[in-house]
């Protein structure tokens, strides 16, 4: 593949303890990550990936946006789902499957194709990064990558309470870190609950965040049954929202 600096997709590997209930299956416990690094992207590698992943109808429905940047994002958010998606299901065409989107504008994987059933994306982009993680429905997840601006920075710390101020204070970040922090988990949750930005943000609020081997774990008054883990990052922080039960092996994980 031409342009690899753009490109980085990870098999994650997750493991369930057999005792936490009844969802036992080890076929389910996988999922893959694709990220796309678009200061590296060149126009060349764009069309090429958009030529060989997506379908017509996604293709058609790209050249229907008016606004250029509207019609980026949707595109390289569309790849980075289709370059997991292809991973995922090895051998198997990703122009079979179709990333469609749900009642709540949330992405959801079509297709007549059996490799593909009962597989879940979520998807994020920002200024940098477009990424796409896919699994199993089964065992829902979500993610985000973002960073905020100095001045959303300031507007997203003055509406915590004061308890959650105080979690991140004992961080000891600085403001844009702890904007991102909190703004990547409470994302990442909203896309796994499938309610977005939809719900009042105060239902996402973390009941604590700790740093374990520099990784931020979250977890929440509301969603006892899930925790994030978020990456910091120079040039966006990564957050990924999974069952609180499941662990991910993170030795060979990598972000940058």
């Amino acid at each position: 593949m031409t342009n690899p600096d753009a490109i980085s997709i990870q098999s994650l590997v997750l493991t369930r303890n057999k005792a936490s209930g009844s969802f036992a299956s080890d076929t389910l416990l996988r999922a893959t990550l694709a990220i796309i690094d678009l200061d590296c992207l060149i126009p060349a590698t764009c069309n090429n990936l958009v030529a060989s992943l997506l379908n017509e109808t996604e293709i058609t429905r790209i050249n229907k946006f008016t606004h250029a940047k509207r019609q980026q994002s949707f595109t390289f958010g569309r790849l980075a789902a289709k370059l997991a998606l292809s991973h995922h299901c090895p051998g198997h065409n990703p122009r079979q499957a179709q990333v469609d989107n749900g009642v709540f504008d949330q992405p959801v994987i079509t297709s007549a194709h059996t490799a593909f059933n009962d597989l879940g994306v979520s998807i994020t982009h920002s200024g940098h990064y477009a990424a796409a993680l896919v699994f199993h429905r089964a065992h829902p997840m979500g993610i985000d990558i973002d960073l905020p601006t100095t001045d959303d920075a300031n507007l997203i710390l003055a509406d915590l309470k004061p308890a959650i101020t105080e979690m991140l204070a004992g961080l000891h970040l600085g403001t844009q870190a702890r904007a991102g922090l909190i703004w990547v988990a409470r994302e990442s949750i909203g896309k796994t609950l499938t309610t977005g930005m939809m719900t009042p943000l105060a239902i996402y609020a973390p009941s604590s965040i700790e740093m374990q081997d520099g990784i931020f774990v979250v977890q929440y008054e509301n969603f006892a049954q899930y925790r994030t883990l978020i990456w910091p990052g120079i040039k966006g922080w990564l957050g990924l929202t999974l069952p609180r039960e499941t662990t991910l092996s993170l030795s060979d994980f990598r972000w940058k």
